[in-house]
Parts: structure tokens; sequence; C-alpha cells
């Protein structure tokens, strides 16, 4: 078993391959606790596209001790909230309660992970629960815009993929399909369990029990590969100039670009970077398309980084007329970043920004067993909210600068728009590609 050295932030790496990870919290009363599954989207082959999402919803419809409802009945017995989400490269579950229930709490994660019996009627009831999620992102444009650009930029690789899967596929998955592919993820040394709240690493790793002991019912013991796995390592994004027919009010925007991965040491002066473009109503996308010329209500940059890729892009929903305008006035913002340096003073807001935003979730055990979780997920160390605040002051203008210019090449661009069927001026203007979609 191997330890981290830092005292209030301990790891343990269990014989079976578990990783249980804890952070100690004196002053907290609340108490957080997630297991987090490395199988999201990336790990599916496309006949199984949105099997991680619908294990999700299982895990929460009975084991072999506990109904669906003694499951729920338990937990809002002590006032806590179990809850869980689907991403493209993991899949989490988390409970959060008081301190004094932590037994509660670890037994009931261990439980479904341990012995969902994934009960055939259950899973019938759930498809059409997510069926019925398929349809709500299909009738929210922001929503699908993204899914489809997702789709667009990655191709046929999971990445690409909907985190919920699609009718068809959803419509043809049967029990086994869910049982072989929960077998095959839901394994210790494929889980990491991250506890945040005022509990003692000692105490946690005594109430394990069975879960840190040997192989889970039904899992072989020995680890399988990366690629058997299926992990597949991400591709180049694909440029282009998409436009999906949709009979919206609005036109939905999505420009994007290649953006850092998770580990990468350019991360810090990208987050920055993002801030700064389209990070709140300060920021110079928002100023500028909003505020200045009126031509969107919503419009915001986001980052979304991978284990061995990463996107960066903008989002804007605007009126037909204004599509061009509003990809000029992108195009603008971004090469003056591109072109001039920021101020210090400039580059100090967008900094205090930053890490206000990471000191004010400092304060959830929620989201500090979360950050130690992903900080194992994609980094392999605990990194505390101190020392990310440090690597965010010592950002420069001049990294900034050097950052956007190796994000925001000339040329290499993904658009994505959603609307109305443009006229003709608009396509040749735009250069851009109708989708048979």
């Amino acid at each position: 078993m191997t330890r981290s050295k830092r005292p209030s932030a301990r790891k343990t790496v269990f014989k079976n391959g578990l990783t249980l990870l804890t952070e100690r919290l004196p002053e907290f009363k609340s108490l957080a606790i997630g297991f987090w599954v490395k199988a999201g989207t990336r790990h599916e082959v496309p006949r199984e596209a949105g099997l991680s999402h619908f294990l999700e919803h299982m895990l929460f419809k009975g084991t072999e001790t506990r109904t669906a409802l003694e499951i729920a009945r338990e937990v809002d017995q002590v006032g806590g909230d179990f809850n869980a989400f689907t991403s493209r490269e993991y899949t989490c579950f988390h409970i959060t309660l008081l301190d004094r229930d932590v037994g509660l709490g670890l037994d009931i994660l261990s439980d479904v992970v341990l012995n969902s019996n994934f009960d055939a009627a259950e899973l019938e009831r759930e498809r059409k629960v997510i069926l019925q999620e398929i349809s709500m992102v299909e009738e929210s444009p922001e929503e699908l815009v993204h899914d489809v650009f997702f789709e667009k930029i990655y191709g046929r690789h999971g990445l690409g993929r909907p985190i919920l899967g699609t009718e068809a596929s959803v419509r043809r998955m049967k029990r086994g399909d869910l049982l072989r592919f929960f077998r095959k993820h839901y394994r210790p040394d494929q889980v990491i369990v991250s506890v945040a709240g005022n509990v003692t690493h000692q105490a946690v790793k005594k109430k394990l029990g069975r879960l840190a002991r040997g192989a889970w019912p039904g899992r072989q013991y020995q680890a399988p590969s990366r690629r058997k796995l299926g992990f597949a390592p991400a591709p180049s994004l694909r440029e282009g100039r998409w436009w999906m027919v949709r009979p919206t009010e609005q036109v939905h925007l999505v420009w994007g670009v290649e953006g850092p991965t998770y580990s990468s040491r350019d991360r810090f002066a990208a987050f920055l970077l993002n801030v700064h473009l389209g990070g709140g109503m300060s920021s110079s996308l928002f100023q500028e398309i909003r505020e200045k010329n009126g031509l969107a209500y919503t419009v915001y940059s986001n980052l979304s980084p991978h284990i061995d890729s990463g996107v960066f892009s903008i989002y804007a929903a605007c009126g037909m007329k204004q599509v061009p305008l509003c990809l000029k006035l992108i195009e603008e913002c971004v090469h003056k970043l591109k072109k001039e340096l920021l101020t210090p003073e400039e580059l100090q807001v967008i900094k205090d920004n930053l890490k206000g935003t990471i000191l004010l979730s400092s304060d959830s055990s929620e989201s500090r067993m979360s950050s130690i979780a992903r900080n194992e997920l994609f980094l392999g160390a605990y990194v505390p909210p101190e020392e990310v605040c440090r690597q965010i002051d010592a950002v420069t203008p001049q990294d900034v600068r050097r950052v956007a210019r190796k994000l925001l090449r000339e040329g290499k661009r993904c658009i994505l728009a959603l609307g109305p069927k443009p006229p003709r001026s608009v396509r040749s203007r735009l250069g851009i590609q109708l989708l048979a979609r």
C-alpha cells in the first residue's frame, strides 16, 4: 500500500487496486463521499453508446438487500443527498451527509457498486426515463448544439458521442449488455473512493470492508489493459464549418479550437484566457457582443480538458442576420488577445476572479471531495487550493499571449451553427456546410 506525505490529504492503494483518498476537514459538519469509476463515453464502442449513463441510472434501482425505495429512504432519513453523473471519461456516484453518518454513506455506495441486481422491470422503466432525457436535449438547442459540436470535431471517437447515447442505442440495450459493461469496468482497480470532511483516513479504511479486499463479485481479479477497457487515444480535432437546420427562433453558435489537456503546463494560462474572453459579464466577448452591439443575450467561453485532448469553445445565440457580425466580433476578440499583452492590472482582475471561484468552492466538502478525485484521475497527485492559487499567480501577461497564439491559430477553426435554414448568401459568405441530420 502507498500513502501520500500530506497529513490532511492521504492516499492508500489497496492490494486489489482500489484507491482511497481522504482530506480531513475538522471544521466541517458535512461529509462528502464519492465513488469515481474510470468509465465514461470514451470507453464505449459505437454499439454501446450511452451504456455508462444507463449504468449510472441503474445503480440507484436496487441491490440484493435494498430496494430503490429503501436506498432513497435511508439517505433521506439522515438529511443526506445521493446523486450521480456521467462524463466522457468517468462516472461518479456521490453522497453528502453529516460526518456522524460516514458508515451509512460508505455502506450504501459499496452496496450499489458490489451488489446491484439490475432488475429487469426497473431496467425497462429507466429506459423510458432516459429516452425522455434524450428528448429533452433534442428540445434544448443550447445543449444539442454542444453535443453535435463534439460529434463533428471528434468523429466516431468516444469523446464525440453524446453521453446519453441515442434513441436507437438506448432502445436496443439489453440487460446482458449492462452486466458485461458493469463487470468489465466496475472493478477495484478502476475505482477511486474520495472522502472529504471531519473523518480520519484510518476510520474510512476500517469501514471499507470487503470493498478493499480481493476481487469483487463477478469480476476477474487480473486488471485488463487500457485497450481492452476501450481506451483509444484521442484524435486531432476535425476542422470545418457546419450548419444544422432546426426550427428555432435564434441561431445557436459554437466556435471552437483544440485546447490544452488536463495536465498541460499551459492550463493555468488557458484558464485565465478563458476568464478574460468569456468568463463573466466583464469579459471581452460579453462586452463586445452583448453590451456594445446587443447581438446576443447569452455569450460565454468554455474549456473542456481531457486526459489526452482538450477543447476551447465559445457559445453565442443570436438572430440569423447577426450571425456574420457575431462571428466577426469573436475573431476580433481572439485576435486582440493574440496581438496585445494584457496589462498587469487586467491580468490581476482575472486572477482574482479565478482564485475567488476556487477558494469559494473549497468551502464545500463536496467540492473538496471532487477536487481530490479529479486531481488523482488526471494528475495522479493531490493539489491543494493554495497551490493552485500559487500557480495562477505565477502566470504572466506574456504567458497568456503565448498560449493565445498557440491555441487560437489562424485557420484552425471548428464552427457549428444550429438554427433555421440560412439563405444562400449567408452560407456562401461563411463557407458553411449544411448537415443532413
